[in-house]
């Protein structure tokens, strides 16, 4: 099975992360990349992303690790290759600069979770809930300065937020055209009658 998560050192001194994979045991574990992050020694990072997010915790375990590697002189800088959603949405918070593609977009949300059991066990998972929420609350309004009051309403919300919205209410920094793509066709080796056909569209 192919993993769609990678860090590769260049030779100028500079690394390259992708992650377009699930944040978590089904895809990229925390455990994995801040040991592949520490193997590099790289001075500038290019992180790609494109992921619906994940676990929460190893979210949060891949974003101090980033947020560390900044702090010791690392330059890091995100691009949003699709989406970064839930657990990757606040994972590129820790980049110094976060760039999205026209088409790209950002979704961030309330943690969720599963619980089973008696009246008291659901009370701990709510309260576990509500203490996971004011760790995201303060990464995305020390990132875009907005207020308490507004990022809550913005994860109440489950919110999607297109390149624009997302440079507008501070959560990304550029927002690029979108890349022009055409494809292309060697038409000596089709038929003679097929080629004088594309030669007329032409």
């Amino acid at each position: 099975m192919k993993n769609w998560y990678a860090i590769k050192a260049k030779a100028d001194d500079t690394a390259e992360i992708t992650i377009f994979d699930e944040i978590g045991i089904w895809g990229v574990t925390a455990k994995s990349f801040i040991a592949d992050l520490k193997a590099i020694s790289a001075k500038t990072i290019t992180l790609s992303v494109n992921s619906p997010g994940g676990s929460v915790f190893d979210g949060f375990a891949i974003y101090n690790a980033l947020k560390n590697a900044r702090e010791n002189g690392v330059t890091i800088n995100a691009k949003i290759m699709g989406i970064a959603a839930s657990a990757a949405s606040f994972i590129v918070m820790a980049a110094n600069s976060i760039e999205m593609p026209e088409n790209s977009m950002m979704m961030v949300h309330y943690s969720s979770g599963l619980a089973w059991g008696n009246s008291e066990d659901l009370r701990d998972t709510a309260d576990i809930l509500d203490k996971i929420d004011a760790s995201l609350v303060g990464i995305y309004t020390a990132r875009t300065g907005k207020s308490e009051e507004d990022v809550r309403a913005l994860l109440q919300a489950e919110t999607y937020l297109t390149a624009q919205e997302a440079k507008d209410a501070g959560f990304a920094d550029t927002v690029t055209p979108n890349v022009k793509a055409s494809a292309t066709l060697e038409i000596d080796r089709l038929p003679a009658n097929v080629q004088a056909l594309f030669k007329a569209a032409q």
